[in-house]
């Protein structure tokens, strides 16, 4: 019987020739069974946060240690201090691991890679699409090889208060420096190649999600963000800048219109034409006419066909 404090808790393991060795850490107990034989694949780990074991999922740690793998219950690495030892135990991680967090699967692969965590043939999954142990184990078998024998269950303790701040689809991001332009909080630096990197996530304002509106990639994700899944990193779904955001882009770093070609600060110029990209008032032309006239000149001598 592995007996987990609130209720967690898993029949019939137990290990060769009687009770496995173990030990107390944090109030749970760490059951030490003997490793794979040789010629067998690597152990995986499984990374589960503590909080997000809903009732449902009670028996998901034990049943993954029947099944083969290392369960490591941690903390929810998204509110996890960039200092946390933690972090640097994952980078130093070697082998085969799959990690479940209340996040969607592209968040949880960047906030890995922000921290040098991630490694190809690794697993991330949404702990919030699961509901039931057997059929979440029998997914991650199916995508990873675990040797016989059964696996341990563990504590990894670690101080994660609330955190807010972007995580990067590095497969997305081209370092334009939209964001490091656009940003108030001075949350984006550039390094000494002129890449964009998140230097002080924890400047970020809670709540705001204004720079990932602004990726011209759609690379920037909130993995916290409730009101677009878009912006929370949902499969399959990127955030597109809108007409209002690319008037906010431009009114806040008072760049160049590729569209109107004009720059600054837009001035108010009540009853005067905008743009469409930059919501700048256009600047007439001598003789009181501006590039708009001209594109209607221009449609009007196609649809008489001169």
């Amino acid at each position: 019987m592995l007996a987990f404090p609130g209720g967690f808790g898993h029949q019939g393991v137990a290990g060769r020739g009687g009770e496995p060795a173990g030990d107390w850490h944090g109030g749970w107990r760490r059951i030490l069974f003997p490793g794979s034989f040789v010629g067998e694949p690597m152990r995986p780990s499984a990374f589960i946060v503590r909080e997000a074991l809903r009732p449902e999922l009670a028996e998901l740690p034990g049943r993954l240690c029947e099944a083969g793998f290392d369960v490591r219950l941690v903390p929810h690495l998204y509110h996890l201090p960039e200092e946390s030892a933690l972090w640097g135990m994952l980078a130093a991680l070697e082998g085969p691991a799959v990690f479940l967090l209340p996040l969607h699967p592209r968040p949880i692969e960047a906030l890995l890679r922000r921290h040098q965590a991630w490694r190809p043939g690794r697993v991330a999954l949404d702990l919030r699409a699961w509901d039931q142990p057997e059929s979440l184990v029998a997914e991650l078998r199916s995508r990873m090889a675990v040797p016989s024998g059964h696996g341990s269950v563990s504590v990894l303790e670690g101080a994660a208060g609330l955190r807010w701040y972007p995580v990067v689809d590095e497969e997305r991001c081209t370092h334009c420096g939209s964001c490091h332009q656009f940003c108030l909080f001075g949350v984006y630096e550039l390094d000494e190649r002129k890449r964009v990197r998140i230097a002080h996530p924890d400047r970020c304002k809670p709540g705001c999600p204004a720079c990932s509106r602004i990726c011209p990639q759609g690379a920037l994700m909130f993995p916290l963000y409730a009101k677009d899944a878009a912006i929370a990193g949902a499969p399959g779904q990127y955030p597109k800048p809108d007409a209002a955001a690319r008037k906010m882009f431009y009114a806040r770093t008072g760049l160049t219109c590729p569209a109107c070609g004009q720059a600054g600060k837009p001035g108010a110029r009540p009853g005067a034409p905008v743009c469409g990209e930059c919501g700048r008032p256009r600047v007439a032309a001598a003789g009181g006419r501006d590039e708009l006239d001209a594109l209607l000149d221009g449609l009007e001598h196609l649809q008489e066909g001169r």
